[in-house]
């Protein structure tokens, strides 16, 4: 556990500054667990879970040439549908 000093305040100003700080980083913070929310909702949807799993399985596929490559697209499409 870390220790923390006890800062000594001479005037108001001083207090009001640090305050001010200590909110704009809490803001901050706020707004950087608010995109990592809204990233993580995003990547969650169906779409985007679905979206690469084909992508990859072409990308796999496309490695292949000729009868092989037909043959495997012939069993991808059988599975799919």
């Amino acid at each position: 556990m870390a220790v923390r000093s006890t800062k000594v305040y001479r005037t108001f100003d001083e207090i009001n500054k640090d305050l001010e700080i200590l909110k704009m980083e809490r803001d901050i913070a706020y707004l950087r667990f608010k995109k990592d929310l809204d990233e993580t909702k995003e990547s969650l949807k169906p779409g985007n879970i679905i979206g690469e799993t084909p992508k990859k399985i072409l990308n796999v596929v496309g490695a292949f040439s000729g009868p092989l490559k037909n043959a495997a697209l012939t069993w991808l499409f059988k599975k799919i549908f």
